[in-house]
């Protein structure tokens, strides 16, 4: 099965293409994604419920906004231009300046998740066609069929609304956790800049683990649930940290416009899909089941196994073979004995991880 991916293409670009800052906007937007979705969001537990407390009629709010931060956060949220950083004012004047049918493209985007049977850049085309948007959105949620609705009815109230709101939830809940983030942020920005004077463009593979830097032609390959492509050459890059977007690594590529990649900064580390895919696998075998059950109870041989097991010693090693390339079952050796065991911590990881790689 062919990897689904994003690939960042970097041949013949030069490393004044890539730009690393801080976007309040941006961090605001992965503050609002958590709260709507805090299930997969532990790190940003406490804010939500500060939140909870300092703003609570803002929540029904923050709710029916919720789709143009969803899984696919509306483009206007990441910056527009790699002009360098603005304060949080200035961003949301950015969004007040867009022209209105590209404002209305990029939340019928967000609004859709991608779904790409309607044009976003003609929902406002004719009666008919904003009609059709607003019925197909509403197949995904009522939220979301509202929302449609009011944008295609009138995006310029739609998009006033949407302001008045960012304006009042960035002033009573987000201002202080935006003081309070920003310093570890700055930091990480630091560091980033630092590596990208040393080492070039190869910073942008590092933002993240699950991220691959190839070669021939030189390029970056990141895990997500969509494939695309975009290049260097034909737009810059922007690297934003967030306190607040993990598990999420966010790519957003759209001509004319930056490449943006939003990633959690100092957060832990990332298991690769194909790593978790991996540990799946080899756990899907009743054989290997039945030896990680064995080594569960402590750490046994070869010999040992196959007697527990009732496989034959081959049969026992290619499967411990399987489970150790997993990254499943530790070795350890006293004279010449070998003996196995199994590491719990990465089999109790395993959840954990296969919720972040496929949020990711």
């Amino acid at each position: 099965m062919a990897r689904v991916a994003v690939t960042v293409i970097l041949e013949g670009a030069s490393r004044e293409r890539c730009a690393v800052q801080v976007s309040p906007l941006a961090e605001l937007c992965a503050g609002l994604h958590a709260l709507a979705e805090a299930g997969h969001h532990p790190a940003s537990r406490d804010w939500i419920a500060s939140v909870a407390g300092r703003a609570p009629d803002l929540l029904g709010q923050a709710a029916a906004w919720a789709p143009l931060w969803g899984s696919l956060r509306a483009r206007y949220f990441f910056p527009l231009d790699a002009a360098g950083e603005r304060e949080l004012s200035a961003e949301l004047d950015a969004i007040a300046a867009l022209p209105v049918r590209d404002f209305a493209a990029m939340s019928a985007e967000a609004i859709l998740d991608r779904d790409g049977s309607l044009p976003y850049d003609r929902v406002l085309d004719d009666a008919g066609t904003r009609a059709r948007f607003a019925e197909h959105a509403g197949r995904f949620s009522p939220v979301r069929h509202a929302l449609a609705a009011r944008l295609v009815a009138d995006p310029a109230e739609c998009r006033a609304g949407l302001l008045t709101f960012l304006h009042e939830f960035g002033k009573r809940a987000f201002t202080d956790e935006w003081h309070r983030v920003r310093p570890g942020l700055r930091e990480d920005v630091e560091r980033r800049r630092a590596e990208l004077r040393r080492r070039g463009l190869g910073v942008i593979a590092g933002v993240t683990a699950t991220a691959e830097e190839r070669h021939e032609p030189h390029r970056v390959v990141f895990d997500k649930l969509y494939q695309a492509m975009a290049r260097l050459g034909d737009a810059p890059c922007v690297l934003l940290p967030s306190a607040h977007v993990g598990p999420h690594l966010v790519v957003k590529h759209a001509r004319g416009l930056p490449i943006v990649i939003q990633y959690a900064a100092a957060g832990p580390r990332e298991t690769p899909f194909d790593e978790v895919n991996k540990r799946l696998r080899a756990l899907s075998d009743p054989g290997r089941m039945l030896l990680s059950r064995a080594l569960l109870r402590g750490r046994r041989t070869t010999v040992d196994l196959a007697r527990y097991t009732g496989m034959s010693e081959p049969q026992v090693s290619r499967h411990l073979r399987r489970l150790r390339e997993a990254g499943l079952v530790r070795t350890s050796r006293e004279g010449r004995l070998v003996f196995y065991e199994l590491d719990t911590a990465a089999v109790r990881a395993i959840g954990p991880d296969l919720i972040s790689a496929l949020w990711r």
